[in-house]
């Protein structure tokens, strides 16, 4: 079966944010074949095309996008056979994340409960390379397969050769966005390994240093629904902001100016500051709000829009923040969120 294209969609209604026009052609693509016909519809009209998944982490704009844009409904969860302790899933880019999730810890299977109850579907976790309370999906891919748009090939990505970074990957560069993730291959263990170093949990299980699974799924969604709104009431891409990572050496004039500011280790070095923290207690942003723009009451780092929110609104909205950031600290903050463009 064709894939048949609908005309002058709301992308309104595909966001978590609730903004956006009208994509001039819009495709949902349920198979392979599918998807290889709304990629042969693109190139053949000459029109560029853009990929979208649950919509959690992209920010669309009031102009629309005069292109082909292709939501991936792809399903299908695949559980391999255990190879002494590790068991591998390999699941449909269109699955929801957290119905995932769900039936590891109902399987017994340890890996991805500290991502629990994070919005958007799998297909999008390699490519912002999804982390949250101490785990990055990076640690437990073991391959991602793709659909090159520029040979035609079905190809299987490595976790070394998917270029993962924080927040980062070969899926958000140049030739990466070449490929469009059909499935990942996830690697789970069958032993117990709660993850607790971070802080919100390490402190929820003060008195159980070995909660089960179930536990601490139930944890991490008890946290998040404290800091974070419901997306599917209002307008949120969840953490708008990357923490920032800098050098030791640039982190000391900080430390000495706000000396409790939290400082994790990211990598040899190089550490990551807690972006929350500073939008809060140093720039006093928490609870900001601008028009139908704001930072949410309960955690800085997320913004939140209400309805009739414009991306025009949101973008100068966050730049704002950032220039605020810059002003107290001379730190340069990124965006997580992706503009459909």
């Amino acid at each position: 079966m064709f894939a048949i294209p609908q005309r002058n969609v709301a992308l309104s209604k595909y966001t978590a944010l609730k903004t956006g026009g009208t994509a001039k052609y819009f495709f949902a693509v349920t198979t392979l074949d599918e998807l290889k016909t709304a990629i042969h519809f693109a190139k053949q009209n000459e029109l560029p095309f853009f990929i979208i998944g649950g919509g959690s982490n992209l920010l669309a704009l009031d102009t629309g996008y005069d292109g082909v844009i292709i939501k991936i409904s792809l399903h299908g969860i695949v559980f391999g056979k255990p190879v002494g302790s590790v068991v591998n899933v390999t699941v449909a880019a269109g699955e929801i994340l957290d119905n995932l999730v769900a039936e590891t810890v109902k399987k017994g299977f340890w890996g991805m409960e500290n991502l629990s109850h994070i919005p958007g579907t799998v297909g999008a976790t390699p490519v912002q390379n999804v982390g949250a309370y101490g785990v990055e999906v990076s640690e437990l891919i073991e391959t991602v397969t793709v659909f090159d748009t520029a040979t035609g090939k079905v190809l299987s990505l490595t976790a070394e050769e998917s270029q993962f970074g924080y927040r980062d990957s070969i899926f958000k560069t140049v030739m990466g966005k070449r490929y469009v993730i059909t499935s990942v291959t996830f690697n789970l263990s069958l032993n117990p390994q709660p993850r607790l170093k971070y802080a919100d949990l390490s402190s929820y299980f003060v008195d159980c240093p070995q909660p089960t699974q179930v536990a601490i799924r139930e944890a991490v969604i008890s946290i998040r629904s404290q800091k974070f709104p419901d997306w599917r009431l209002i307008g949120t891409a969840g953490s708008f902001f990357k923490n920032p990572i800098v050098s030791r050496d640039e982190v000391k004039s900080l430390l000495q100016k706000y000396p409790t500011l939290p400082v994790y280790e990211a990598s040899e070095g190089l550490v990551k500051l807690s972006l929350g923290f500073i939008l809060d207690k140093i720039c006093g942003l928490k609870g900001y709000q601008k028009n139908h723009v704001g930072l949410f009451h309960k955690q800085a780092l997320v913004l939140v829009a209400d309805a009739g929110a414009t991306s025009v609104e949101i973008e100068e909205f966050s730049q704002e923040i950032a220039e605020k950031v810059f002003v107290k600290t001379k730190l340069k903050i990124e965006f997580e969120v992706t503009r459909v463009e």
